[in-house]
C-alpha cells in the first residue's frame, strides 16, 4: 500500500497539462503542412517543449503530431515527456469551431528515491472562435498513466521504506486540466501563442503544490 501511494505521489509530480501543438484552423494551409512548435513556461516545472505537425486534408483537417518535453535545469534527460497526438476539428460555425485532441505519452522521471517509466494517454476538448489574425478557446483535458515501472534506489530501500518494490503499477486516477489558449498570427504565416490554466488531481486526491500551468509559444508552418 504505501508502494502505491509513493507512486500516485511521483505520478502526480510527473503529471503535465497536455498536447499541446496549437492549431489555428483559419489559418491552416495544405501547401504548408508541417509546423514547427517551440513552448517555454511553467507546468508542474520551468519547461521547454519542441512539437512538429503535420496536416491532413481528410473529409475534415486532421493534424498529427510528435511532441517532446524537457525540464529547465541541469540534468535535462532525467526528466522527460515524449507525445505522440492528434488533432481534429470535429465542428465549425461560422467562425466557431470545437475540436478534439487525442495523444499516447512515455514519461521518464528521476529523483534520488526512485526512477520511474510510465505509458499513459491524454484526452482535451476545445471550443473557440478562429480568426485568420487571432483566436482564442477553453479547454478541458484528461492526462492519466496507465501503467508505470518504479526502480528504487538504495536510499529509498534503506533508509525510506525496506519493504518497497520495484515493478509495474497501475495508477487510479489521472489528473483534469482546464484553461484558456489564444493565439496571434504574424506576418503571413507564423503564430504566437499563450495557454494558461489549472490542473486538478482526479478522485479527490492531492493536487500539486502550484496546481497551475502557463505556456507562452512560437509556432511557425512550411
Amino acid at each position: 500500500m504505501k508502494t502505491l501511494i509513493i507512486a500516485l505521489v511521483i505520478l502526480a509530480a510527473a503529471a503535465q497539462s497536455g498536447y499541446s501543438q496549437d492549431v489555428n484552423w483559419r489559418t491552416l494551409q495544405m501547401d504548408r503542412p508541417n509546423r514547427l512548435q517551440l513552448n517555454i513556461g511553467y507546468d508542474y516545472a520551468a519547461v521547454t517543449q519542441l512539437s512538429y505537425s503535420r496536416a491532413f486534408d481528410l473529409s475534415r483537417p486532421v493534424v498529427v503530431g510528435l511532441h517532446c518535453s524537457l525540464p529547465m535545469g541541469s540534468q535535462v534527460v532525467d526528466d522527460f515527456v515524449l507525445r505522440l497526438g492528434a488533432q481534429v476539428e470535429v465542428a465549425r460555425w461560422r467562425g466557431f469551431s470545437a475540436t478534439f485532441k487525442a495523444a499516447s505519452n512515455f514519461r521518464r522521471y528521476q529523483n534520488d528515491l526512485v526512477r520511474m517509466l510510465s505509458f499513459g494517454a491524454e484526452f482535451s476538448a476545445l471550443i473557440g472562435y478562429y480568426d485568420t489574425d487571432w483566436h482564442a478557446a477553453v479547454e478541458l483535458g484528461f492526462d492519466k498513466a496507465v501503467a508505470t515501472r518504479l526502480t528504487h534506489s538504495d536510499v529509498m530501500k534503506e533508509y525510506g521504506y525496506a519493504g518497497v518494490r520495484d515493478g509495474w503499477y497501475v495508477p487510479t486516477g489521472g489528473n483534469f486540466s482546464y484553461g484558456i489558449q489564444a493565439g496571434k498570427t504574424i506576418g503571413d504565416y507564423a503564430e504566437v501563442t499563450l495557454r494558461l490554466g489549472m490542473t486538478d488531481a482526479q478522485f479527490d486526491d492531492e493536487d500539486a503544490m502550484l496546481p497551475y500551468y502557463l505556456q507562452l509559444g512560437f509556432g511557425m508552418p512550411f
